[in-house]
């Protein structure tokens, strides 16, 4: 089988960024010979697992053993099918080096299980377009176009399972739960022109979703339980629904605050799911519960587009008694609703406090859990009940 080093850098939180090296060897290859991929992430996600570790201001995305990926271009032809103009790849052994971000891409064997198959050039052809995209599109995809769906009602996937971490001793440990996220609304597309015939291609991958890492802590004085069943995000803006894209190289750059973070050169026509205002939910799993020992983590992805007027809405039972508390994310200084940029990864602490009121913590970027008090002190946002 032949193998193709693919290797993926991190996401930024508060805007995904993809780093990726481009190699090449310089060598040429003549008609009908497989076409050899570097692909890198620039913000670095996949449908694989964001890793939890940061690393130069990125979140590393991880890479695991069978994942499927599909390549297409406008004049490269599968080797068993030269009708065909795309053919899939399957990540395999990741490597410890890049901390499973770094994988090789080997082509998938064809029906008569002979070599591999794989877009091959042809002849006469010098130049040419590739597209990438993960996970996989199904059908037969078309030039540089690319259609998905951002779900209005998602949940940890079933195949997943939820990680328990424990800090501190005694009477000051907390346990935090966190919900792995679905990593299959976590498109991403790449796009080169002009790829020379017989040299290596290299792809930078862009996400093509805004993500939101959602933290809910109990009180430090509150003695009871929470158990929350629902969160819905609701907003001024379409959360869920189709995404036609339309996949081209280059960077292009979205501008959270002062910070212009890297979002790809893709664009996408978004139709939204449902009517304004607009809402996505996120159900928990059972006898989710959060208080002074226990927080909950998830991630919920919303269409890749600037989110305006954003609420939320927590579905809760405290004391057997079910409720419900919804506020608006607003800049405490001057009191305008914050807008979470496109294409971006944003994580909102939250402070679960009895008595119908909840506290928000939000800054974009990265925080680590120290910095989250801080953070919170001068840019706290107050989630009041309505």
């Amino acid at each position: 089988m032949n193998k193709h080093i693919i290797s993926f850098a991190s996401i930024v939180l508060g805007g995904i960024i993809l780093l990726a090296g481009c190699q090449k060897d310089g060598t040429t290859s003549k008609a009908g010979s497989l076409v050899k991929f570097t692909a890198g992430l620039k913000p670095a996600a996949t449908r694989t697992s964001y890793s939890g570790e940061i690393v130069n201001n990125f979140e590393r995305i991880n890479w695991k053993d069978g994942e499927t990926i599909v390549v297409w271009s406008d004049k490269a032809v599968d080797r068993y099918n030269t009708s065909a103009n795309y053919a899939s790849y399957a990540i395999s052994s990741p490597k410890a080096s890049g901390v499973n971000s770094t994988a090789s891409l080997g082509n998938i064997k064809g029906e008569n299980g002979e070599g591999g198959n794989g877009l091959v050039w042809v002849d006469g052809v010098e130049t040419y377009k590739f597209w990438g995209s993960s996970p996989a599109i199904s059908g037969t995809p078309e030039a540089g176009k690319a259609t998905f769906a951002i779900p209005a009602s998602q949940q940890m996937n079933a195949d997943s399972t939820a990680k328990t971490a424990t800090t501190g001793e005694g009477d000051a440990a907390v346990t935090t739960v966190t919900l792995p996220a679905d990593m299959s609304n976590a498109w991403l597309f790449a796009a080169v022109e002009d790829a020379e015939a017989g040299k290596d291609v290299s792809l930078d991958f862009y996400p093509a979703f805004t993500a939101f890492e959602l933290t809910f802590e109990g009180d430090a004085d509150y003695d009871g339980n929470i158990t929350v069943t629902q969160v819905d995000l609701i907003s001024d803006s379409p959360l869920a629904g189709s995404v036609e894209a339309t996949l081209a190289p280059g960077t292009r750059t979205n501008t959270v605050g002062e910070v212009a973070h890297t979002i790809g050169a893709s664009t996408y026509a978004c139709t939204a799911a449902g009517k304004s205002p607009y809402t996505l939910s996120y159900t928990l799993p059972e006898g989710s519960v959060v208080s002074a020992k226990n927080s909950i983590v998830l991630t919920v992805f919303a269409l890749p587009q600037n989110v305006v007027g954003l609420k939320l809405c927590f579905h809760v039972t405290i004391d057997g008694e079910e409720t419900t508390f919804i506020g608006a994310l607003k800049n405490k200084k001057n009191d305008n609703p914050i807008t979470f940029g496109a294409c971006e990864k944003h994580r909102i602490k939250g402070v679960a406090v009895p008595g119908n009121v909840w506290k928000i913590y939000y800054k974009p970027g990265i925080v680590t859990t120290d910095e989250w008090i801080e953070a919170g002190e001068a840019q706290t946002t107050n989630l009041i009940v309505e």
